[in-house]
């Protein structure tokens, strides 16, 4: 039993102080002390976490293993048998991590073309990571490398191959409904849309992170014009539109979205634009979403709903 004395000379830290600290988003944070237990932060009057030096340094070295490649599951055993956790930070161990392993293996068997090799792979890191954790250290990754290396032989092929299998997962993740609160019907229902032709990996990312704070996503597949939009925003009691613009917006499509958000009469939210057309987007009455998915989905939360931290 905690001391009344002692705790009010504790420090206690809010949780996006925390995440800042560990790098470890909040989704991730309320993850972790919902599902797991791993965390028991204060709360606050209003239910906002409050968590303490001591938080601070489990959840490190919590990071800490699932960088070596123990599972979430694990590292909750080690910590309620009460087993010596690694000091955070830690150094980079000798022998490569078991990330590393699922890196090596998912590149090869994008090299390949194999998609029962990459689809095993998706059910056993599964298995062990929570969805957000998995993307942030293996799946989105080799994503990037493939887009930003699509110009070597084969290289558009792997990409195209490898992020159709992962939008396809991807989608299945956000239609799954195991789990959900009966009473999510209630939740801020959220148009999720591309205005551009590039691929909706970040979008439906978006959406489950969305998904995951409560919200009520629903993402369109494929690229949406301005005018399929605003029919599409009277079809249903939408409360925000969510929408990937390109970084090439000239000034007819930005009237066009600025139009959009008027009619519409909700915010709508911008990303996948270049920094320097910011000014632009703002002056539009855009609400403009930083290249950070896990802060863009926080920041939606933060501005449709009440709910505390």
């Amino acid at each position: 039993m905690s001391n009344p004395a002692s705790d009010s000379q504790m420090a206690y830290y809010p949780i996006r102080i925390v995440s800042s600290e560990t790098g470890v988003n909040a989704i991730t944070l309320r993850a972790w002390e919902r599902r797991y237990g791993l965390i028991t932060p204060k709360r606050t009057a209003k239910g906002h976490r409050l968590y303490t030096e001591q938080d601070i340094r489990l959840i490190r070295q919590v990071v800490a293993l699932l960088n070596r490649g123990i599972p979430i599951s694990q590292a909750q055993a080690m910590i309620n048998n009460g087993e010596e956790l690694p000091e955070a930070p830690i150094s980079t161990p000798a022998r490569p991590s078991q990330w590393q392993h699922y890196r090596e293996r998912l590149h090869k068997s994008v090299q390949d073309f194999d998609d029962q090799q990459v689809a095993d792979l998706f059910h056993e890191v599964g298995q062990f990571f929570p969805v957000d954790v998995a993307m942030r250290f293996l799946f989105i990754p080799l994503y990037h490398h493939l887009r930003d290396n699509s110009s070597q032989t084969l290289g558009v092929a792997r990409l195209r191959f490898y992020s159709a299998i992962l939008q396809s997962r991807l989608a299945a993740r956000l239609s799954d409904n195991t789990g959900d609160d009966p009473d999510s019907g209630q939740s801020p229902l959220i148009l999720i849309a591309n205005c551009t032709w590039e691929d909706d990996i970040q979008q439906l990312q978006s959406a489950i992170l969305l998904k995951q704070l409560g919200l009520h996503p629903v993402w369109f597949s494929g690229m949406l014009t301005p005018d399929q939009l605003t029919e599409l925003l009277q079809a249903r009691p939408w409360q925000a539109a969510v929408l990937h613009i390109g970084n090439d917006q000239n000034d007819m499509q930005l009237g066009q979205l600025q139009r959009l958000a008027r009619e519409g009469g909700l915010p709508v939210f911008v990303s996948g634009h270049n920094t320097n057309h910011q000014s632009a987007l703002l002056a539009h009455g855009l609400i403009t979403l930083g290249d950070d998915i896990h802060q863009a989905a926080l920041t939606i939360r933060d501005l449709l709903t009440s709910l505390p931290e």
